[in-house]
């Protein structure tokens, strides 16, 4: 071996031991008790610049993703350092779905604290689901420790709304009693403090409601004719009307159609929201009237669209975000009609053109018998 070929081989022994080195000593500090100590760190104690940030955890959301949106939203400066403390520490399956108020400007493992453990004080959590009422969301609220349903009503009916959703609200006289803010609150899982009140609760949702439903999609609902207050009415009743997921943009489309004919919607759960206005239909059938008789049907209520074309006053429920979208960015179609399949029996529609076609589906999916 010549000189120059043994002074190269020694250079190359001494870098790759001084990276052995390097590696194993950052395997032994890279640990999550070297990064976070004995315990996790506490938040720390904002800055007068730092700002509170509302945070929404998506069920099956990667810590990749959420990563990322914390760095966009200023809570974190590296995605990927969040990300990569979250795999070192093996919590990858234990970020909590809810929501969340973090601040701008926090650590990183600060920010992972307050993902994965959400008791590290004592919280309430509340999930609703799409497609009910804010009386059924009170009901909802009590039981799970904020209250008495009457505080979440109050609250609701109190709430003020962000501007570009208060600028198109009717005035209160033209609404029902206690339906000011039906559908605004946004049905999700929350999760807060103990002692937190009713009216933070309801706060919560609304500001919820005005991230999810983006001044993207606002735009294309007004693309489509529709404001903010009337794309959430004609929200709240696909998302009574339809039970695939898949058949909420088609569904959006038909309605859409007879808007334009301005011909009547003919939607069951409009005509069941009117129903159910009477205290004493409520004490009976519920708030959703399963068995609709002719009365029903022909109920003066400008809520009932057998009744009355177009839409009706305002939200008869509080719509997820799928039922939104397929308002803002409907199928376009020609079909007019449809009924539900009786016979598959899985919540699926048979669409159809024509009313001799609707009539014919009618026959033959319209009784499972």
């Amino acid at each position: 071996m010549t000189l120059g070929a043994y002074r190269l081989l020694c250079a190359v022994a001494v870098v790759f031991t001084a990276a052995l080195f390097i590696l194993a000593a950052a395997f032994v500090a890279a640990t999550p008790g070297a990064i976070l100590g004995s315990s996790p760190p506490a938040t720390p104690v904002p800055d007068e610049e730092s700002q509170e940030v509302e945070f929404i955890v998506d069920a099956g959301a990667s810590a990749g993703e959420i990563g990322a949106e914390l760095e966009e939203l200023g809570v974190v400066r590296s995605g990927r350092q969040f990300q990569a403390l979250v795999r070192l520490m093996g919590v990858e399956n234990s970020l909590n779905q809810g929501s969340y108020t973090l601040r701008t400007g926090m650590s990183a493992p600060a920010a992972v604290r307050m993902l994965i453990v959400p008791d590290a004080v004592p919280v309430i959590q509340v999930t609703f689901p799409e497609g009910i009422r804010i009386e059924e969301m009170a009901l909802i609220a009590q039981d799970a420790g904020f209250g008495h349903r009457s505080e979440f009503l109050e609250a609701a009916e109190d709430a003020e709304l962000p501007p570009d959703f208060a600028q198109h609200l009717p005035p209160a006289d033209e609404l029902p009693e206690g339906q000011r803010l039906q559908g605004y609150l946004f049905p999700d899982t929350y999760i807060l403090p103990e002692n937190s009140t009713m009216e933070e609760l309801v706060d919560l949702m609304i500001r919820t409601m005005e991230r999810r439903f983006t001044p993207e999609l606002r735009e294309a609902a007004a693309a489509r004719g529709l404001n903010t207050h009337e794309a959430l009415t004609l929200a709240s009743i696909v998302e009574r009307e339809a039970v695939v997921a898949e058949e909420r943009p088609l569904m959006a489309g038909v309605f859409y159609n007879r808007l334009d004919a301005e011909d009547l919607l003919g939607a069951d759960p409009t005509t069941q929201f009117a129903v159910a206005l009477d205290s004493e239909s409520v004490r009976q059938y519920g708030y959703w009237k399963q068995e609709l008789t002719i009365e029903d049907l022909e109920h003066p209520s400008p809520y009932n669209t057998r009744a009355n074309p177009g839409l009706p006053p305002g939200p008869i429920a509080n719509p997820g975000l799928a039922s939104i979208e397929a308002v803002a960015n409907p199928i376009d179609t020609d079909y007019y009609y449809f009924v539900a399949d009786a016979v598959a029996g899985d919540g699926s529609h048979r669409f159809a053109v024509t009313e001799a076609e609707h009539q014919a589906n009618i026959a033959l999916y319209g009784s499972a018998e």
